[in-house]
């Protein structure tokens, strides 16, 4: 956690000599631990996969993607049937000269795949995409039925309620009926 370095994992720790003048190397070691355990340990044998958010708003949603070093050209978007698949390919370039290597890496590279199943408010037609400084966003606008919208209640003899109702009787007037 001290410096920012891929590390080994060296179980050897636990044998060493813990005199007092080793406690400084005793906290190393931890960090060492520590870190060896948040390191991502995928990275080298699973394939690139780019993070996604999903928002939404009242008028669309709203689906980010996070692809550094992916290419516009490498990226393609597809809907099939009621699903979204973005899929590509982030290529590893290697340009190294005589006398240099890699010592280490971590990043991942590959061809990636992501499928959302779409909710069927989305108004296919109006679908939009925009990729800029590695970061791929997809509007997926909703259909208008979905958007919602205020009733206004209506009371007079216009509405659709009067032709299923049918007229309004008036009440008649009931005159003092005397009960014996």
């Amino acid at each position: 956690m001290r410096m920012l370095s891929p590390l080994s994992t060296d179980w050897t720790w636990s044998r060493r000599n813990l005199s007092p003048d080793r406690m400084v190397d005793v906290f190393s070691d931890f960090d060492r631990i520590v870190d060896g355990f948040l390191r991502p340990t995928y990275a080298s044998t699973v394939n690139f996969q780019p993070s996604c958010d999903i928002h939404e708003s009242k008028d669309h949603y709203l689906v980010s993607f996070d692809m550094p070093g992916v290419r516009k050209e490498d990226i393609k978007i597809e809907v099939q049937g009621n699903n979204l698949v973005i899929s590509g390919e982030r290529q590893r370039e290697v340009k190294q000269q005589d006398g240099e290597a890699t010592l280490y890496h971590e990043r991942a590279y590959g061809k990636f795949e992501r499928t959302f199943v779409m909710p069927t408010s989305i108004n296919l037609e109006k679908i939009e995409a925009h990729y800029e400084n590695g970061v791929l966003n997809v509007a997926l606008p909703k259909a208008e039925s979905a958007k919602g919208r205020t009733i206004q209640i209506q009371t007079g003899q216009d509405s659709i309620f009067s032709k299923l109702l049918g007229p309004k009787k008036e009440a008649k007037e009931l005159k003092d009926v005397k009960v014996s």
